[in-house]
This record gives C-alpha cells, sequence and structure tokens, in this order.
C-alpha cells in the first residue's frame, strides 16, 4: 500500500536533520536521551474502519428519452405542461391532420378503383387514366386558386401588419391593435405554409400521384394484384402517419422541457431540439467519473453515501450499480477514466434531477480492526512501515507494522506486538530511536 502523504512529512524531516550536520544531530540525540524528548501520544484503538472514494455528479434520472416528430404538419394543442406526470403511451400534443384525412380518403378510394378494375378486366382502364389525369388537373386548378387567394391575403395582412407598426412606433395606435395585426400575419402565413408550392406552381400530393400512377399501370396491362399491393402500401403508410399525429411518451416518467408551440410545425422546433424531454425522476442516479488509478478499488454492489447542498447535511444510501467496460481520455490530461453509474437507493424526496450531488463509495470496511492515526506512522522508504510504540518505563519501542484499510484520518494496522490500549507516539521525528527516554504531554 504506497502512504504518500506521511512519506512527504518523513521526508522532509529527514532533509532537514541532514541539513544540520551529523555533529549537530549527534548533540541532539544525546541531550534528548538525558532530558527526555516531549512528545505526544495516541491511543491504538479497535474499531470498524472504512475507506472511502469521494466523487461528484450531476444527478439524473434512471430512464429519459427526447420526444421528437418527423411529420411536417402543423401543431394543433399541447397536452401537457413542464412538471407533470405522464404514461407511457399518453398523448402530448395532436397534429393538424385535416389535408391528411383528405389524402386516405382518396387512397382509400383508390384502392377500391383497382379492385374493381382488377375484377372487370382491362375494359375501361385506358379511360380511367384519362378520367384520373383529367381530376388530377382540375385540382391542382382549383389548388392553385386557393393558393394565390392565400397569397393575396398574405400580402394584405402584411401592408396592414406594417401600416401599423409605423404608426406604433409613432405613439399613433396601440399595441393591442399592433398584435392584432401580427396575428392576422402569422394565420395568412400559415394558410399559405400549407400549400406544397414550387416557381409559384402548386404541386400534386403523393395520393394524387399515387392515383395517376396506378391508373397509367393499370392502362399499360400491369399486374391488378400487384397494382393494388402497392396502392395498400401508400395507404398504410398514410394511415401510420395520421396515427403519428397523436405524439406519446414511449416511457412513464415527468415532462422536464416543453420545447414545442401551439401553431409551428412538428419537425421545425426552434434549435432543433426536441418537442418533449421525459425523465423518470422518481428514481435517480448519477454517472460520476472515475480515474484509472481509482477504478480497481470500485465493484458493483458497494455501498454509497450521497449528499447535496439541498439536503442540508443529510445523506441518501446509493448503490454502485455498472461500470463502464471501456474508459475514455480526461480532457486536458493524459490521465483515463472510466464512467460509474450509482443508482440513489433512499428516499429521494428532497433532490432535483439536475443539481450536483457527492457521493462517498464505501471501497473498503475491516471489522474490530487496531487503527491509530495517520501522523503516527513511519514511512521507511522501502514500502515497509513502523511505529513508536511508547513502554511502561517511559522508552519508545519502533515496531514495523503492516497497513491495512486506510480512512481519511486514520489506518487500519496489523502487528502481532500491539494490542489495543498501546500508545503510539504522534508525529514521530528523525532523532528518535529505539530504548530512549520521553515525555509524555499531557
Amino acid at each position: 500500500m504506497k502512504f504518500s502523504k506521511k512519506k512527504k512529512i518523513i521526508a522532509g524531516v529527514v532533509v532537514l536533520a541532514l541539513t544540520l550536520g551529523v555533529v549537530s544531530v549527534n548533540a541532539k540525540r544525546k541531550s534528548a536521551v538525558n532530558s527526555g524528548m516531549a512528545v505526544s501520544v495516541s491511543d491504538v484503538v479497535k474499531k470498524e474502519i472504512k475507506s472511502t472514494l469521494s466523487l461528484k455528479a450531476p444527478l439524473e434520472g434512471t430512464e429519459s428519452v427526447e420526444v421528437v416528430s418527423r411529420l411536417h404538419y402543423e401543431i394543433l394543442s399541447i397536452d401537457v405542461k413542464e412538471g407533470d406526470k405522464v404514461e407511457k403511451d399518453q398523448v402530448l400534443a395532436v397534429l393538424d391532420v385535416g389535408h391528411l384525412e383528405e389524402e386516405i380518403a382518396k387512397l382509400k378510394d383508390n384502392v377500391e378503383l383497382l379492385q374493381i378494375q382488377n375484377t372487370e378486366g382491362k375494359s375501361g382502364k385506358e379511360t380511367s387514366a384519362a378520367l384520373a389525369e383529367q381530376r388530377l388537373k382540375e385540382e391542382l386548378e382549383s389548388s392553385q386558386r386557393s393558393y394565390e387567394s392565400a397569397l393575396e391575403m398574405y400580402s394584405t395582412a402584411k401592408s396592414r401588419y406594417e401600416s401599423t407598426k409605423v404608426l406604433y412606433d409613432s405613439g399613433a395606435t396601440s399595441e393591442w391593435e399592433l398584435t392584432d395585426k401580427e396575428n392576422a400575419l402569422n394565420e395568412a402565413k400559415r394558410k399559405v405554409d400549407t400549400f406544397n408550392v414550387v416557381d409559384g406552381k402548386v404541386q400534386a400530393t403523393d395520393a394524387q400521384l399515387a392515383e395517376i400512377r396506378n391508373a397509367k399501370i393499370s392502362s399499360n396491362n400491369a399486374s391488378g394484384a400487384k397494382s393494388i399491393e402497392i396502392a395498400k402500401k401508400e395507404l398504410e403508410r398514410k394511415r401510420k402517419e395520421l396515427e403519428d399525429c397523436k405524439v406519446k411518451s414511449s416511457i412513464e416518467g415527468t415532462i422536464t422541457r416543453v420545447n414545442a408551440k401551439v401553431g409551428r410545425f412538428a419537425d421545425e422546433i426552434d434549435d432543433k431540439k426536441p418537442m418533449f424531454e421525459i425523465e423518470n425522476i422518481d428514481t435517480l442516479k448519477m454517472v460520476a467519473n472515475v480515474s484509472e488509478y481509482d477504478i480497481g478499488k470500485i465493484e458493483i454492489g458497494q455501498k454509497v453515501k450521497i449528499s447535496a447542498d439541498i439536503l442540508n447535511g443529510d445523506e441518501i444510501d446509493g448503490i454502485v450499480s455498472r461500470i463502464s467496460p471501456t474508459g475514455e481520455q480526461k480532457q486536458g490530461s493524459n490521465e483515463r477514466i472510466i464512467p460509474v453509474q450509482i443508482d440513489v437507493t433512499g428516499d429521494t424526496k428532497g433532490l432535483i434531477a439536475g443539481i450536483n450531488a457527492s457521493a462517498k463509495v464505501e471501497t473498503a470496511i475491516a471489522q474490530d480492526a487496531l487503527v491509530i492515526p495517520l501522523e503516527a506512522l513511519i514511512d521507511n522508504g522501502d514500502n515497509t512501515y513502523s511505529v513508536f510504540v511508547l513502554k511502561e518505563d517511559k522508552t519508545i519501542k519502533k515496531l514495523n507494522v503492516l497497513l491495512g484499510v486506510e480512512d481519511v484520518l486514520e489506518v487500519q494496522i496489523i502487528c502481532d506486538e500491539l494490542k489495543e490500549g498501546d500508545k503510539v507516539v504522534l508525529n514521530p521525528n528523525a532523532f528518535m530511536t529505539d530504548g530512549m527516554s520521553v515525555i509524555v504531554n499531557e
């Protein structure tokens, strides 16, 4: 066992003694033997001693999820707020499904049409394709007119907003009037954004294109069964989108962040954040980085005492639950660190996810151990250790000891010649020798 603290102290004493010279040392030793050196002593006690390793890390939930949506549909409602507890599969938000339901209805009609055509044979298939193209043309013309009307409304709303803004800046109108015009502008822009437009022209939807494609496939004598299969897959894909328009939680937990806003598109959250962040904070954990020099002291199942400023001095029980199988480079150092997970097993009342906490891991424990203060220990410089024990005739004797469990202030010693109640000299110096008389400080 390496004992760096005591080694540094004793080494300093030795260097000081050497600088005084051999003659000076001999004179002091002679003086000490004649008059008795004053020393402080401490009892050898028998008790339980624990070795601990202190770690720091923020508390977090044992399970967390970020809820996102890849659908470009407007958010109609948000049904939860930060701090709400939610169940698995609970609906968090609802998206606008108006256009999607229209597409599904058309796809469904298309499947039914293909099934009829497949039953009746090729008769009328060429006509069906032509009718489908004509119907698409009419629908696009209608959508184009609606788009241009929405664009005109947006232009008018924008002009009114800008005029009101000028009046508001000059103090000629109220903030309420400006807000009213701004809301009208936003609503007009939302309607414009519902159209799929390229270079000013409204484009066909997936459902409309699928209808034309399937009609042409039928007219080209393609397999009727294959056409129906393709149409059904497209219909199922859109039905799945419809289901996903009810944004749900995949875990049971607490809403810790709501980044979504009503009126925005589900796939366009600010700063590319998730719509919702959910954590299971009923049970907490902390993941601390342990140095490669200390990781050998850590084992799964070790007991932990967790503290935090918010607990006002109280401690909560924890346990080491996971040790990462790989290490990583510590920033700005050649040292490697290994993530270690500690689960909070005690009552988490009063704790909050996200705050910093400290953990003391019990790395070793010894029962009924002979224990002395660290300052009584002598590092001999060759990986051996000794103590000076006080004898009944007020002389001291040097004994070699083996070290066991060490905590911040004390260390377990193993020596057949020592027993409970013996007294050891504190802060021994280089002038002390076996058999020297001493005076014990009261």
